[in-house]
């Protein structure tokens, strides 16, 4: 019983980082099987359909959640490490070295939660459907059905999947910055949400406007889904865009973390004295 109320004690934010997604994929869940049951003649026959359409009842729920979710992961493995100075007693047990890459190995495991929302969803498409593939059922005049992404869906989950991932890792920088600056956790946390959504508004906005400005290149509106799981209706230009505003939005992030905040021991440890003095 003590060690159960230690870990709850300790690791609470995992609790309610884990709690977050559940819930999260139950009102996705519900919300779809309950819209479904309104659509006449509507059944789940197929893995596929039902898969497009579960994405399309997220109602914003995953979109704010997911983030909220991992930053909460990322602090609750680090956050301790940091406070009360305990950072520099940290160090003195291994070499600097390790510890960046202890930092990095933890922020590509904790990343994984974005993908995984996905196969999530997956799963629940296999069990409402019991694993069919009935194509007959499928209406091909709906906005949910695309003919490339449906007769490729290994290809899609694929370029879903790294997409998913490069998110992760940019969202789980935005906890890193703040980890060694405040010594508050909920600040820490309501920070790093906040530069989440800054940064969320900031890849809708600045890479269409400038792509439309600087090269007249017209980006359909199904662009500012990428960021929010809807990509099924356009998998090409748009894709590799998107794709590639992330990776430089998220290479400067972990760049301004690993080369500036955390580049040495010295810095680490005396930004963190500077922080417990300002305390």
């Amino acid at each position: 019983m003590e060690k159960i109320k230690k870990v709850i004690r300790t690791r609470y934010l995992t609790i309610i980082a884990i709690a977050l997604i559940i819930i999260a994929l139950g009102i996705v869940t519900n919300n779809y099987i309950t819209e479904s049951s309104m659509i006449y003649d509507h059944s789940f026959k197929d893995i596929r359909e039902v898969f497009f359409e579960m994405i399309s009842y997220q109602n914003g729920i995953l979109i704010f959640m997911v983030p909220l979710a991992l930053i909460l992961l990322v602090i609750d493995n680090w956050y301790n490490k940091f406070k009360n100075g305990n950072i520099k007693h940290y160090l003195l047990r291994m070499s600097y070295k390790d510890f960046k890459k202890k930092l990095i190995k933890s922020v590509l495991k904790i990343s994984i939660l974005y993908p995984l929302i996905l196969f999530a969803l997956l799963l629940i498409s296999v069990i409402l459907t019991k694993g069919q593939n009935d194509f007959s059922s499928i209406n091909i005049y709906s906005s949910y059905y695309n003919v490339w992404a449906y007769h490729n869906f290994f290809l899609y989950i694929l370029g879903l999947t790294i997409l998913l991932y490069m998110q992760g890792l940019l969202t789980s920088s935005f906890a890193l910055i703040y980890l060694n600056k405040v010594k508050n956790k909920t600040l820490t946390i309501i920070f790093s949400y906040l530069t989440w959504l800054i940064v969320l508004v900031a890849l809708h906005i600045v890479p269409y406007m400038l792509i439309n400005a600087l090269f007249n290149y017209q980006i359909n509106s199904n662009y500012l889904r990428f960021y929010i799981l809807q990509v099924y209706f356009d998998t090409s230009d748009n894709y590799f865009i998107y794709l590639l505003c992330l990776l430089v939005f998220t290479i400067i992030m972990l760049g301004i973390n690993f080369f500036q905040i955390y580049k040495t021991k010295e810095k680490v440890v005396l930004d963190n004295e500077k922080e417990m003095e300002a305390k």
